[in-house]
């Protein structure tokens, strides 16, 4: 993806102007990005110009109404950001023939005088970036830092790409890069593709024949949103666990009933279904003010308790979801209901016991051999960092 900027405009103002945009996208915390879909018209502008033009270069094949209700935006806001864009450069228009998006000018910006370790930082920042969950930034990112790679001396342009390869897709979103283009591919010429898929604990892939509809990324991994025309649903798929990808003979056309926002709204962290559950979580007067302070979810709501506690409640599709995450937070969350869920946690809880409450059959060299020397492991370095640690807390 093209930074934004114009050639018709003056350097200093295309420099200033992706300054600021890079600044205000770094700034995001993870969980500001948890809601950035949903709240698109809180945006500051400079945002809001950024997730249109990512809509409309990653997602052209759109009604303007499914762009709109995607983004969150009225189409008098759609109006007014779009003339905006055209003010810097970026210029486009919906095809009715087509039935797309058509992107007529789009800005160009030049990158002057980086250095190696400046590139590969960049590089290593997109694979950070993935984190925030928005696949239209770190896709966008991806093609960025992949064009300076590819302007690059050969000595470094073949270091950087290992790097690209190894740490970012690999290492990074668990995938293949021949994966990630050719989907991407078909996503954008609406072509219908067949993969090989192999979730666990499945022995061997199977394959299956899909209408690529979205990409996106959560918790740290990179996920397909597709139509199957086998089962007429739509279905996920992770993309660490593609192994391959061919082109069929076949187009598709988008079903206009299709709304990535709407059909992920209820989704705690990747789940999504047809039901809707309410979950209840109190957390101890301790653990609240972490609670308070970020957004786990557009439907929560926290209610104080007369005892300092936090009352938690969110609707979502997948409670177990929830419960995965109340788990990293001990005996200081406590779910009230669903009561299936209370119940499941309850059992884990017995089975934690049992996995804690007898003797640690793997031995710990740095313990046992202070043991068996007569030593005192609690005096050693490692354990005086960790009281320490502790005190700082």
């Amino acid at each position: 993806m093209r930074g934004f900027s114009s050639q018709s405009g003056s350097p200093q103002d295309e420099t200033e102007l992706n300054f600021r945009l890079s600044t205000k996208i770094l700034s995001l915390d993870e969980s500001y990005h948890q809601t950035l879909a949903f709240e698109v018209m809180k945006l500051s502008k400079p945002l809001r110009y950024l997730q249109l033009a990512s809509a409309i270069k990653n997602s052209p094949a759109q009604t303007p109404e499914q762009l709109w209700q995607n983004l969150g935006i009225k189409k008098a806001q759609f109006n007014r950001d779009k003339k905006d864009l055209e003010k810097i450069g970026f210029i486009f228009h919906y095809d009715r023939k087509q039935r797309r998006f058509v992107i007529t000018k789009e800005p160009f910006l030049p990158v002057y005088n980086l250095t190696l370790t400046e590139t590969f930082a960049l590089t290593m920042a997109v694979r950070q970036l993935s984190a925030a969950g928005d696949y239209l930034l770190t896709y966008g990112a991806i093609e960025a830092i992949s064009k300076i790679i590819a302007n690059a001396p050969g000595p470094q342009r073949e270091l950087l790409s290992e790097s690209m390869r190894e740490s970012v897709l690999r290492e990074g979103f668990g995938c293949q890069e021949h994966v990630l283009q050719d989907l991407q591919k078909a996503l954008l010429d609406q072509r219908r593709v067949i993969i090989q898929y192999q979730p666990p604990p499945a022995d061997a892939p199977k394959e299956y024949e899909i209408d690529p509809y979205q990409m996106y990324f959560k918790r740290r991994a990179l996920y397909l949103d597709a139509y199957c025309p086998e089962t007429k649903d739509y279905r996920v798929f992770r993309l660490n666990r593609v192994s391959d990808v061919r082109f069929s003979d076949m187009g598709f056309t988008r079903h206009v009933e299709y709304n990535f926002t709407e059909r992920h709204r209820y989704s705690f962290s990747v789940f999504v279904g047809d039901t809707v559950q309410r979950v209840r979580v109190r957390f101890s007067k301790e653990r609240a003010p972490y609670i308070r302070e970020a957004c786990w979810h557009r439907s929560q709501q926290l209610t104080p308790q007369p005892d300092g506690s936090l009352l938690f409640e969110v609707e979502v599709n997948e409670p177990r979801e929830v419960g995965w995450w109340v788990l990293q937070w001990g005996a200081d969350a406590e779910v009230l209901e669903p009561e299936s869920l209370r119940q499941e946690l309850a059992q884990v809880a017995q089975q934690l016991v049992g996995v804690y409450g007898k003797k640690q059959s793997v031995k710990n060299p740095s313990v046992d051999d202070a043991r068996e020397s007569g030593g005192d492991s609690s005096y050693s370095p490692s354990c005086r960092r960790s009281s320490s640690t502790k005190r700082r807390l």
